[in-house]
């Protein structure tokens, strides 16, 4: 994280768009644009550019908004490509000209974790027969994967997963966080650290008052997990908090706020049970804020600072480990594509890119771009059109912005780039 010290305490301006606007304001009609060639925003000025060249059928997207697409250093990309030739592939981080495909066999699409400090290394459980259900460490350089931990010795033919929304260990790669359900039916939620090996199981599902469908998400600093609302012991082994929020299944990223503390950052559709700390809204947002350490309920962007109520299709990403603080959004609005004609107002973030910057005196809204993907909503798709959602995702450092678009149901996703005030002066740049 040091590298990055001098780019937090740099005067580099917050916002390459338009800032702290809630107006409606027309989608103009874009063409698709060249690869490779930098771009403006027709509606808030910043600068795109397209790094993919999709064929029909095709989907090049990250993996996930919660989920690390540069490596430590950004000198690397990992993109999902689905439809016609299914695999994860290699990148340059900075030319993003391709590398080569990666021989691995995750568990699922979304669940492949760069390491946050070395940046040759990534991890994933894997579903291959020889090692199943092993987490592995793959050395992409080298090609060479080594097995971790053997999780199938608990979950037998059961793949251990992320489960709900997947997120990322903890900033150090030292405790992991899986749930599976063992051949005797029994669902399980698990803690692996690395640096001692061990292994902590505690039990899901019915007689237990937790759902079985979501795993423990590692805190930001491996001493804590997050889970269905509530702080968890980093061994699983008992509740330290209660988060104020309606359910957990609702699409949120952990990260860290901008002093450094843990923090949940989530999308709300739905009221706090308690109220979100007297928000006026109670804790309905595109993003609100819960801290791990006094389980404080913040909003962020909501209808009382202007914005329209959540938009449909939200999704988060708090990876910005070297700009505490700093979260990336993408929001779609299913129902209402037809404002892609660029003909009526749209309401503020409908088929947005956009950035908030969380500091102690208040948030700040950056809207960035729209990315005019139709995503399920999509007809042309050979893919499944879930791919064509955007699943922004913000880099290590805070300064880019990655997210996927099938630019007006075009029948194929490319990715496209946002480069932030600040990316010019990063140490590998």
């Amino acid at each position: 994280m040091q590298r990055w010290a001098a780019l937090r305490e740099a005067d580099t301006p917050f916002c390459p768009g338009v800032t702290d606007d809630t107006r409606s304001v027309p989608v103009p009609r874009l063409a698709r644009p060249e690869l490779g060639v930098a771009f403006d925003d027709p509606a808030f000025g910043a600068r795109l550019r397209r790094i993919t060249a999709s064929r029909p059928g095709e989907v090049f997207k990250p993996a996930y908004s919660t989920v690390q697409a540069w490596n430590a250093d950004e000198s690397l990309l990992l993109l999902y490509r689905g439809g016609l030739d299914p695999a994860h592939v290699l990148l340059d981080g900075h030319s993003y000209a391709f590398i080569r495909e990666l021989d691995i066999d995750p568990s699922d699409i979304e669940e492949v974790w760069w390491s946050h400090r070395d940046p040759r290394s990534l991890h994933y459980v894997s579903k291959a027969a020889r090692h199943f259900g092993d987490l592995r460490r793959l050395d992409v350089v080298t090609g060479r994967a080594i097995t971790l931990a053997r999780l199938g010795e608990t979950c037998g033919r059961a793949l251990p997963t992320g489960g709900g929304d997947v997120q990322m260990p903890s900033h150090d790669d030292d405790l992991f966080g899986f749930r599976c359900r063992a051949d005797s039916g029994q669902a399980s939620m698990l803690a692996w650290r690395a640096s001692t090996g061990r292994l902590s199981v505690q039990p899901l599902g019915e007689g237990t008052g937790w759902e079985p469908w979501t795993a423990p998400v590692p805190s930001p600093d491996g001493d804590a997990f997050w889970l269905q609302g509530r702080v968890l012991d980093a061994d699983l082994s008992g509740q330290r908090l209660r988060h104020d929020v309606y359910k957990a299944a609702e699409h949120a990223s952990i990260g860290r706020a901008s002093d450094g503390g843990a923090a949940l950052f989530a999308t709300a559709f739905d009221p706090s049970p308690g109220g979100c700390d007297g928000d006026p809204a109670q804790g309905v947002a595109h993003l609100v804020m819960h801290r791990f350490d006094d389980g404080s309920c913040r909003p962020l962007v909501n209808e009382a600072a202007g914005y329209p109520y959540t938009t449909s299709g939200t999704h988060v990403s708090a990876l910005a480990s070297g700009r505490p603080g700093r979260v990336a959004l993408s929001s779609i609005g299913y129902g209402r594509l037809d404002l892609l004609d660029g003909k009526s107002p749209a309401p503020a973030l409908f088929s947005e890119i956009y950035l908030v910057d969380a500091q102690d005196e208040g948030a700040r809204v950056c809207r960035l771009a729209h990315h005019r993907s139709h995503a399920k909503s999509a007809r042309r798709a050979a893919y499944r059109p879930y791919l064509g959602e955007p699943h922004v995702t913000i880099s290590p450092s805070g300064t880019r912005v990655l997210f996927g678009s099938d630019w007006y149901d075009s029948g194929s996703v490319d990715s496209y780039v946002i480069e932030l005030p600040g990316h010019a002066d990063h140490p590998n740049r």
